[in-house]
């Protein structure tokens, strides 16, 4: 069994204790709530660590793994933040019953160890393990982070001194549709299509923008754009960008012109001007082309990267289109540079790139913007 078959709970004791440790106090230092996840030691298959950072310095842990017996073992913890470490005396509970068994019997309690986990990046760290019962033995090991909260980017506060999260959960958010490299008339054919609205089970709960289109041009871009306003006035940038979308297309699809999964490339993009599509006559026809370099296909452009595609985690059964499913793209470890203009705004965008020659539809639930000043070099 592998690390992602463990068991995602936490006993009721450790919930309980988490909550009534509230109270105001010093806050972390060194680490941030973004550190927190699921963890595991590679060579330790079935078994791993469940880590949160919480306010007034502490941690919670929670270690799933065995006893010397091989049998199912689960120590918890709330411990200290010591800079860059996670110390916590752990413990077991025992005698308790399945939370729908009508005879309750009070589980006991009991004091195993002390560990320590040191971390040396957003994903790795050392564990130790220093035992007190005299059950386990001592012992230490090499950490791999395994799982992160949606949304979180660890170091972000430490790498970029502005965040924006732009969200359509209650609107549009001054976004606007671009739709290029399609014929300028004439193209009611293509069924685009761009609104604001609920999306399909089984993330009924949520709203995002819709765009939709029918490559029928070999080489459909769909774009939303915004500015950003009450940035420093034509300051160099260093931006990280990170989109939150919907999709329904399972991976390893086949489709005419590609796969309209692996075949629809995601691209994110910063300019200092509105994006647009403008009319270009391309030997006596007409076309709409983004009036800057959003890349074709799979390359990317000067004011766009290409950061994955829309295929979702589900396997194609011959059919392309599976259950809906949020999925998280970004720019995250590329250099991208961009100037604001001299009014102190830039422009973001996200969008496809499709060559698939099919029907695309896509639901856009956030933008994250990250920015740091920088000299020009």
């Amino acid at each position: 069994m592998r690390a992602t078959n463990w068991m995602l709970g936490v006993v009721l004791v450790m919930a309980s204790a988490v909550a009534a440790s509230q109270e105001p106090g010093a806050e972390p230092v060194g680490l941030r709530g973004d550190i927190g996840g699921l963890w595991f030691d590679p060579g330790a298959d079935g078994q791993g660590l469940q880590i949160d950072v919480l306010d007034g310095g502490r941690a919670a842990v929670t270690w799933y793994t065995y006893d010397a017996n091989g049998a199912p073992l689960w120590l918890f913890g709330l411990g200290r933040i010591d800079g860059n470490a996670i110390e916590a005396e752990m413990g077991s509970a025992s005698g308790g019953r399945f939370p729908t068994i009508a005879a309750q019997t009070p589980p006991t309690f009991q004091t195993r160890g002390v560990l320590r986990v040191e971390f040396m990046g957003c994903d790795a760290a050392r564990l130790e393990y220093d035992d007190q019962a005299g059950g386990l033995p001592d012992g230490s090991g090499e950490l791999q982070r395994l799982s992160r909260p949606q949304g979180v980017r660890c170091n972000a506060e430490e790498e970029f001194s502005e965040q924006r999260v732009l969200s359509f959960e209650l609107g549009e958010n001054a976004f606007y549709p671009i739709f290029a490299d399609l014929p300028a008339d004439g193209h009611d054919i293509y069924e685009l299509d761009f609104d604001w609205k609920r999306l399909p089970e089984p993330l009924q709960a949520r709203r995002g923008l819709f765009l939709a289109g029918h490559n029928r041009s070999d080489d459909l871009a769909m774009m939303i754009a915004a500015p950003l306003g009450g940035l420093q006035p034509e300051q160099l940038y260093q931006v990280e960008l990170e989109v939150e979308f919907a999709t329904q297309v399972p991976a390893g699809c086949i489709g005419v012109g590609g796969s309209p999964g692996e075949g629809v490339y995601v691209k994110l993009g910063a300019l200092d001007f509105a994006p647009q599509a403008t009319v270009v006559d391309e030997g006596g026809f007409p076309t709409l082309r983004p009036n800057f370099d959003f890349g074709n296909q799979s390359e990317g452009g000067a004011q766009a990267l290409v950061v994955g595609d829309l295929a979702n985690t589900q396997q194609c059964d011959g059919v392309p289109e599976g259950e809906w499913e949020l999925k998280t793209l970004s720019t995250q470890g590329r250099a991208f540079r961009v100037r604001s203009d001299a009014q102190g705004r830039m422009w973001v965008v996200a969008g496809t790139d499709s060559a698939f020659e099919g029907l695309t539809h896509v639901y856009y639930t956030s933008l994250r913007v990250r920015l740091r000043p920088i000299e020009a070099s």
